[in-house]
């Protein structure tokens, strides 16, 4: 009899007689697996063959079966046994159980990655799938006038300029904005097929602007004129265009410009033909200020809208540089939205040296544009390979001190990276933890080693300031099997603790990485009945807008 055993007999004993009519649980068996070794990663999914040897208990009950994840094992007289199981590409946990005649059970839990490796530093196509409904395009219409007035527009209009150019042979006057001021502004935007007809009404526009003029009926030279309008309305069609890593551009087609109260003063030297001419074209200097503006405008907007995915971006997460690179592929509109594809890749400083992470992403996600206000796909291979940099850089082996009672420290190693799984068939989300080792020690004393494998729900909620989204882990199931124990853990002492508090820092340290995971946040919007589900390789996320 194993010391666990001893153990496990002598606390049942004590429990029996104390409380006199409680019945000592079933002896186990005896389990060992021999195949596959812990921490199989295998280049190709499709089955895997599990082998081992399962004896009678202490007591002599003998074992009458043995199952893999539920699959029947070939059990043999010497007690070997072999089954073969299904591991689809990704992370599968074998957990093998034999139990007896009197209903004893021994568990081994092991983990096994399939599939052909793929390097960290690869773009994910596809990585992010995102949809906008009419109605979410709504509420950001309701953002988009307040934040009209907080932009620097000059300075955001600085590379368009001269925006208007008058282009007389006589003058050949070009205007560039040096000053623009803007009262109220609401703007509507409803998708439609090929874009959003855009519709906007800015109040009280006050603009300065510099005027070159170079002609053969007037000398060459500048000045400083001054457009005001009591209201400026513009309808159109607001067309988006993938831009590359800087997101997203933004262009008006067909606009409709009707000013109000229009005036234009220019200060001295500015006469005849040049006054004129400018006088003239009031039009269309109004219209190629205030299209220029609007265009300008929507494309931060927009940019946030679709999840501020414009890059790169750099953060320091645990000291360690991020750069996060996201380059949109397509954008099409309907009359119930937006849908929008972009290419990914996340790299962590140093953690380029990983081996790779498998690859799992198959197919596309459905994505019901009308159905909620906001849905967001992220390809699980897009959080995997941020996992398996992590798991390079060593920040998920974590030290433990404190009183454990048979033990005051603890080590715990991941010799797998963690995995997310999105291709449960119950659409639920797992974070997957394989054959983690723990090495428990008293006074710099072994004492006792494991093996962990957990699973963790995968959650989404507000992110801190409600404006955003954060993935969160819910519960935890861990299966400890103690590596000198031939009845896997059983009767063994109580870790729990240790294991626990293991787990949440790693999680803790996982979080922190996976917040750079670009996801929506609008200003001025908040989001609510959040929900999450894995669907054919993809972390989808739904939710409403407000």
């Amino acid at each position: 009899m194993s010391p666990f055993s001893k153990l496990s007999a002598l606390l049942v004993v004590a429990t029996a007689a104390t409380a006199g009519c409680i019945q000592p649980p079933p002896s186990p068996p005896t389990l060992t697996v021999t195949s596959p070794e812990r921490s199989t990663v295998q280049s190709t999914a499709g089955q895997i063959q599990v082998t081992g040897t399962a004896a009678a208990s202490d007591d002599g009950s003998p074992v009458t079966s043995v199952a893999v994840n539920g699959t029947p094992a070939t059990v043999a007289a010497d007690g070997s046994f072999s089954a073969m199981v299904d591991v689809p590409a990704g992370v599968t946990l074998l957990e093998t159980i034999a139990t007896t005649a009197e209903g004893g059970r021994a568990t081994d839990a092991r983990a096994v990655q399939a599939g052909a490796l793929s390097p960290v530093n690869s773009t994910i196509p596809r990585a992010v799938t995102a949809t906008l409904s009419a109605d979410a395009f709504a509420k950001i219409s309701a953002t988009a006038g307040p934040l009209l007035a907080q932009l620097d527009l000059p300075t955001l209009l600085a590379s368009q300029q001269p925006m208007v150019n008058l282009g007389d042979d006589l003058a050949n006057m070009k205007l560039s904005i040096t000053k623009m001021s803007l009262g109220n502004a609401t703007i509507s935007l409803t998708p439609t097929d090929g874009g959003l007809q855009f519709a906007a009404t800015v109040d009280a526009i006050d603009v300065t602007a510099k005027a070159d003029y170079a002609g053969s009926l007037v000398p060459d030279g500048s000045t400083s004129v001054r457009v005001t309008a009591d209201s400026v309305t513009v309808m159109g069609t607001l067309q988006v265009t993938p831009n590359g890593s800087a997101g997203f551009t933004t262009t008006i087609a067909s606009p409709v410009v009707t000013p109000t109260n229009m005036a234009i003063k220019a200060s001295g030297g500015l006469v005849g033909d040049l006054v004129n001419l400018l006088t003239g074209n009031l039009g269309s200097t109004i219209q190629g200020f205030a299209v220029g503006a609007l265009q300008t405008e929507m494309t931060p907007l927009v940019n946030d809208a679709f999840g501020a995915l414009a890059g790169p971006q750099q953060f320091m997460v645990l000291g360690h540089e991020v750069d996060v690179a996201a380059s949109p592929s397509a954008v099409t509109f309907t009359p119930a939205g937006a849908v929008l594809t972009l290419d990914l890749t996340a790299n962590i400083a140093g953690g380029e040296a990983s081996p790779g992470y498998v690859a799992t992403t198959d197919g596309a996600p459905t994505m019901d544009v009308g159905k909620n206000s906001l849905q967001l796909a992220i390809a699980d291979d897009l959080v995997n390979q941020m996992l398996a940099e992590v798991h390079q850089l060593g920040l998920l082996d974590i030290q433990l001190q404190g009183d454990y009672g048979l033990f005051d420290a603890g080590q715990l190693n991941m010799t797998l990276p963690p995995m997310v799984d999105a291709n449960t068939q119950d659409g639920s989300m797992k974070l997957v933890i394989g054959d983690m080792i723990a090495n428990f020690t008293s006074g710099g004393k072994p004492v006792l080693s494991a093996a962990l494998n957990a699973t963790v729900d995968v959650q989404v909620a507000p992110g801190a300031d409600g404006t955003s989204m954060a993935f969160q882990f819910g519960k935890v199931d861990v299966v400890v099997n103690f590596l000198d124990d031939p009845t896997n853990g059983l009767g063994g002492p109580d870790v729990s603790a240790a294991v626990n508090a293991g787990i949440a820092l790693q999680l803790d340290s996982v979080t922190q990485f996976l917040v750079t995971v670009p996801i929506p946040s609008v200003e001025g919007l908040s989001f609510d009945n959040l929900s999450l589900h894995g669907d054919s390789g993809y972390v989808v996320i739904a939710g409403d807008v407000h």
